[in-house]
């Protein structure tokens, strides 16, 4: 996937995150059907949320807009390229985010850490503009990861 101006990756940014507010959202949704709001992996899930809200809105303050036809064009790509939450809420059950807050923390730590990768993948092959949004994404990205591994060491 190429990402060529800075509005392309901020729309991109917006969309990964958008992912991962849903994900985490449907999660909160199975913990609480299974009576299990009261239990810390329902708090660390719901925290996980409120932090991928927070980059949504940073990142949704930082896009002014695209064609409708860019837009669409884009989010072709990235779910062809698998850049948002492959396998959905039953795939990050099956990685354990689900299970126990530990297990949960790990899933959060390795997604953060696959799209540290991605943003820095994109960098590569964007423009100037493009690429001083995309790592200053990036590294919005690894300061939570240092954040998500600093919990599970502790």
């Amino acid at each position: 996937m190429r990402v060529t101006t800075e509005q392309e990756a901020m729309y991109i940014a917006c969309a990964m995150e958008s992912s991962a507010v849903q994900l985490y959202e449907r999660a909160m949704q199975v913990l609480e059907s299974q009576g299990r709001q009261q239990e810390a992996i329902y708090r660390s899930v719901a925290a996980m949320r409120l932090e991928e809200m927070s980059h949504l809105e940073r990142f949704r303050s930082l896009y002014t807009g695209l064609d409708a036809q860019v837009e669409n064009q884009l989010m072709l790509d990235a779910v062809a390229d698998g850049i948002l939450f492959e396998g959905g809420l039953m795939g990050a059950a099956r990685a354990g985010l689900l299970k126990d807050v530990d297990s949960m923390l790990r899933y959060a730590a390795a997604c953060e850490a696959a799209s540290v990768e991605k943003y820095r993948a994109f960098a590569a092959n964007a423009s100037a503009e493009a690429k001083a949004a995309l790592l200053s994404i990036a590294g919005e990205e690894e300061r939570h990861l240092a954040e998500l591994t600093e919990q599970t060491e502790g």
